[in-house]
């Protein structure tokens, strides 16, 4: 049996570790040529991208600051130029910092904003593009179950990530009668140690604190189990899916009540 994604070609930005990183090597698995894309962690992309022409894959890595639209763009040109299609795009990169409100400035707010949504918005302008030309594709963002339920000091992540849902949701009405998709995940309490940054900087977990109190499964997700998702939302599998949050967090969400 063929691979789900054979011949297609994705895209992920934030591929240097955690999800990022298992999301591109799941891709690659299911026979996707992968370019994946970061700017703080270059080393992690290198070796991300390593790993899957170790495996047999297709691969190439590209150190970008898509926060930036020259950069967006410049990682797009690499793919097309390297594979001669975008199939899947993945908007993972993110981060995740914590602020009271009055101690938050403006320069926090913007850098929170412009790495989880911004970066979304300018990917997505500069692949949809080739998507277009064909008639089908599909975007994938990585959002967050704070988009939904979350705790103080989130206010800038947990804007973002409800902003990049929002995003999801419109662009899914716009481009679906053109036969792209898009769709986003919702991951809960991940526990990132399986894919680690290899440039000595710390990730925290998508839900650090109180996740002992919210883990209906008595244990935290794994980035693998983000990256299925994913991959389902990248296949055929899902043709009819658009415009979905899927929430990727035990049942998390159920518990809260506000699912």
């Amino acid at each position: 049996m063929a691979a789900r994604l054979s011949e297609k070609v994705a895209v992920v930005t934030g591929s240097s570790s955690g999800i990022g990183k298992a999301v591109a090597l799941h891709l690659a698995r299911e026979g996707a040529a992968v370019c994946g894309a970061a700017d703080r962690n270059v080393r992690g992309g290198e070796a991300t991208a390593e790993e899957i022409r170790q495996a047999g894959g297709r691969s190439l890595f590209v150190r970008a600051d898509v926060r930036l639209e020259e950069e967006c763009r410049r990682v797009v040109e690499a793919a097309l130029e390297t594979f001669g299609r975008i199939d899947v795009l993945v908007n993972n990169a993110g981060i995740t910092r914590l602020s009271p409100l009055e101690e938050m400035d403006e320069a926090f707010w913007d850098m929170i904003m412009d790495t989880n949504l911004k970066s979304a918005y300018l990917m997505s302008r500069a692949a949809a593009p080739d998507m277009l030309s064909r008639g089908r594709g599909s975007v994938i963002n990585v959002s967050s179950v704070h988009a939904v339920a979350t705790q103080p000091h989130y206010a800038a992540y947990a804007a973002s990530k409800a902003g990049m849902c929002g995003l999801t949701r419109a662009l899914a009405c716009e481009y679906g009668p053109r036969g792209v998709r898009f769709n986003c995940v919702l991951p809960g309490p991940i526990d990132i140690s399986l894919y680690p940054r290899s440039d000595g900087a710390v990730d925290r977990a998508t839900w650090a604190p109180r996740q002992s109190e919210v883990q209906v499964m008595k244990r935290s997700g794994s980035p693998d189990e983000v990256a299925n998702v994913v991959c389902f939302l990248a296949s055929e599998e899902s043709s009819f899916v658009n415009g979905a949050a899927l929430a990727v967090d035990g049942g998390m969400l159920s518990l809260l009540g506000d699912r």
